[in-house]
């Protein structure tokens, strides 16, 4: 028996003029018989790239054709009541998408897109029903049969580059985006649907309902404690509800990136969950606001948590450009005013409690956020102290149980003498506004001067000094419990974190070097704040590193630096710094942040 009787074709690859032309070549050697008939130089080439998409753009088509995919069936299902549009859109459905009527904007579909909707649900995914098609030909008919398999299957990869090998989908012509026949992709496709009303709408997550909720519970036990911004009560009596709006399912999908980033379990899931909700949200923010109560509050903690997680995997400038985003949303929705004129109405609302202080809540989430970011690198502050007519937030009880609580303004703690009972949420805010005042004092004074600074820099400095004294001794009375609050963990290291910028400010400021001995008192001071943050970090071990206070890394590694200081001999100083180091190493399995300052830190040794 002949050894190639049988095969359909002979073996080898196909000329380059064959391949151009589409046509069968019969693998003639040196020359196929076409060249030889045509005079054309027969170019073979033996060794080709693999077919199909490159490695991971297919998992990226399908996370784009699953966007689409919701943003197609809010627009064939409509969201005007009033013009019959859901219930035409239904009967649409109910048939094939072949029978499809799309006259009413086909100029929205670039040519050569078609919609695909199989006969069997069994055979692909079901939130993958709608794909991209070239446009039907005689060698590949429309039907389920010219349908690849996108998820679901072992041979999804195999099938799917078969599909695309259909239409002469070369790897070496692609960027990273899904492209169609003509040319165009995903995103040119998604900027035509600008004007598709999204609101009914819930991104996609690849993740079962068990591990939503999950994600929902991890989220209050180790997130809540250092971002407490949204009521249980409220969060789990609408997620509930089987369509949540597009804001409260921004909100989930945040919520449920935070809590996957603070998670050695679900960390692989982290940007998936934080790119999808991010695509929901850039969908339905587009919304031109005419008012202050046309922004959702669930899109500005949404803007919130994801800055967090960026903050988390990325590092400050990816969170930096994010928190922006909440940061434009709090000034447009007045949330720094929330409580300036409530001395019209003497009674609260009932009921109304728990909504209203989850706007505070927000405002003061997003006006630490500001502050924390903005330290290290001195980068100007966004959200300003002095028009903030918002009151601090309350204790965590009366915030979940629904219990009318009046806190005080903080322009007001800044100046109480007495006794403090402030939540360790408060004294974080109340902190982060000292730190913030530190750092505008410290951008005042460093122009050069020719002669020293006026008496004002010396009175200013004291004046922040004896505020961070006054939060000191304040939470000196709860140090007992900084073993199972993280937030109150990092209010104790805030305030001795203040003696660190104020013992730099002193340092660094032009002409004031002269007036050594203020300065030497400064640095002693700053010198025993460095060494109580090394003694607190040790709480960071029974705390759990996936607890911690996202922003925990940047004042241990400040501590660590001032020890570090050649001029610097404290008692100790070695000690605490090797402790230092070893709380970074525990960090760094969930915040980019100590990585970086390990790294620093390592370096520096060497």
């Amino acid at each position: 028996m002949e050894p190639n009787r049988g095969l359909r074709q002979q073996p080898g690859f196909a000329c380059e003029e064959c391949r151009r032309r589409k046509a069968r070549c019969d693998r003639g050697r040196p020359k196929c018989g076409f060249c030889t008939e045509s005079g054309t130089t027969c170019v073979i080439v033996n060794k080709r790239q693999q077919r199909g998409p490159k490695k991971g753009q297919l998992n990226a088509m399908r996370s784009q054709i699953a966007t689409l995919q919701w943003q197609l069936n809010q627009h064939f299902e409509g969201s005007n009541p009033e013009d019959g549009g859901v219930g035409k859109a239904r009967s649409r459905r109910s048939s094939t998408m072949r029978d499809l009527d799309l006259s009413e904007d086909r100029t929205a579909f670039p040519e050569g897109f078609h919609l695909i909707q199989t006969d069997s649900a069994e055979d692909i995914d079901p939130s993958l029903t709608y794909v991209a098609s070239a446009a039907p030909t005689a060698a590949a008919p429309m039907g389920p049969a010219a349908l690849p398999t996108c998820a679901g299957s072992d041979h999804a990869d195999a099938g799917f580059a078969e599909w695309a090998d259909t239409f002469d989908w070369q790897p070496d012509d692609l960027d990273d985006s899904l492209c169609f026949s003509d040319g165009t992709g995903l995103d040119s496709f998604a900027r035509t649907l600008e004007g598709v009303d999204t609101s009914l709408t819930s991104p996609k997550l690849p993740l079962t309902d068990v591990m939503q909720a999950d994600l929902d519970q991890l989220y209050f036990d180790r997130v809540h404690p250092i971002c407490p911004i949204v009521h249980r009560g409220r969060y789990f009596a609408s997620a509930a509800k089987e369509r949540p709006d597009a804001a409260r399912a921004s909100l989930q999908g945040a919520m449920r990136g935070m809590a996957a980033a603070m998670s050695a379990q679900w960390c692989d899931h982290v940007d998936s969950i934080c790119h999808e909700t991010r695509l929901l949200l850039e969908a339905n923010c587009s919304v031109r606001a005419k008012s202050k109560d046309d922004i959702p509050l669930e899109h500005i903690q949404a803007w919130l948590l994801l800055a967090h997680a960026e903050l988390l995997r990325a590092g400050e400038q990816q969170a930096m450009l994010t928190a922006g985003r909440a940061f434009r949303l709090v000034q447009m929705a007045r949330l720094h005013e929330i409580d300036a004129y409530e001395e019209a109405t003497t009674q609260q609302p009932e009921g109304r409690f728990a909504e209203i202080e989850e706007k505070r809540r927000t405002f003061w989430q997003a006006f630490c956020l500001d502050r924390f970011l903005c330290l290290r690198n001195e980068w100007p502050l966004t959200l300003h102290d002095e028009m903030v007519r918002t009151r601090l937030p309350v204790p965590e009880q009366n915030f979940q149980n629904n219990q009318y609580i009046r806190v005080s303004f903080l322009h007001e703690i800044m100046m109480q003498t007495g006794p403090s009972t402030l939540s360790s949420f408060a004294e974080c805010v109340v902190l982060a506004a000292i730190h913030g005042r530190c750092l505008t004092h410290r951008r005042a004074n460093s122009t050069d001067r020719s002669v020293n600074p006026s008496g004002d820099f010396w009175a200013n400095q004291e004046r922040l000094a004896s505020a961070a004294e006054k939060r000191i001794q304040i939470l000196g009375s709860s140090t007992v419990g900084i073993d199972n609050d993280p937030m109150l963990l990092f209010a104790h290291i805030l305030a001795h974190g203040a003696f660190l910028s104020l013992s730099d400010t002193a340092r660094r400021t032009p002409g004031v070097a002269l007036e050594q001995q203020l300065v030497s008192a400064y640095e002693r001071r700053a010198s025993v704040a460095a060494l109580e943050i090394g003694r607190l970090a040790k709480a960071v071990s029974s705390l759990s590193c996936f607890k911690a206070h996202p922003f925990l890394p940047d004042l241990l590694s400040y501590a660590a630096a001032f020890l570090s200081t050649p001029s610097e001999s404290v008692m100790g100083g070695c000690d605490v710094v090797g402790q230092i180091l070893c709380v970074l190493k525990e960090l760094q399995v969930v915040n980019i942040l100590a990585r970086e300052h390990l790294q620093t830190s390592q370096a520096l040794q060497i």
